[in-house]
């Protein structure tokens, strides 16, 4: 039997608020979609425990590795995962488990960086995280522009707010996002702040 709770939470992140939920939460990934307005040919990114998750999950080398745990900004590195894919393509009773699969030939990933986001990760395993704020839009770094901009939501219970504070401090700039070009350490930017 699952004891698991579904639900798509708020939490801090080290660049904005996300919304965030179970990788294996098919029902609230496809919300998480429809509450941002997002085109379902964005894929959100998905964050993982630590740097040993991707190294046994990843085709990142060790020394990619290595130098991802030196970057000193906020990342979200691009790389393939045989595992993910192969759960992303899935068939659940003759349908797939995620029909918007076809878009993640790259995966996003983040790596937790703060004991809020490893204690959900801890209880659901990897969370697919996106920014709060409706795509196209500013990202939100007030918990009171969140309330607000997603009210409807969390009055409804689809939305929880989970060990967010108003006294959060952020870097303000969205992470770099980026992917290693082969083995190599030489970094191809998709976007730098």
């Amino acid at each position: 039997m699952n004891n698991k709770i579904w639900n798509i939470y708020i939490i801090p992140t080290d660049t904005c608020f996300g919304l965030a939920c179970a990788l294996d939460d098919k029902k609230n990934y496809h919300k998480i979609y429809k509450i941002k307005k997002r085109r379902m040919d964005n894929p959100l990114a998905l964050m993982v425990e630590s740097f040993d998750w991707l190294e046994e999950n990843t085709d990142l080398t060790l020394e990619q590795i290595d130098f991802l745990k030196e970057y000193e900004k906020p990342f979200t590195i691009l790389t393939q995962s045989r595992n993910v894919e192969m759960y992303l393509k899935f068939e659940d009773e003759e349908e797939w488990m995620f029909e918007n699969n076809d878009i993640y030939d790259f995966i996003a990933f983040r790596v937790a960086h703060n004991p809020i986001q490893k204690k959900l990760i801890k209880r659901f395993g990897p969370i697919w995280l996106t920014s709060a704020n409706l795509s196209g839009k500013p990202e939100l770094y007030s918990l009171k522009d969140v309330e607000k901009q997603f009210e409807y939501y969390l009055d409804k219970w689809v939305l929880e707010i989970r060990w967010a504070m108003e006294s959060q401090s952020w870097t303000t700039t969205p992470s770099d996002v980026f992917s290693f070009v082969g083995e190599d350490l030489e970094v191809d930017y998709k976007r730098k702040s």
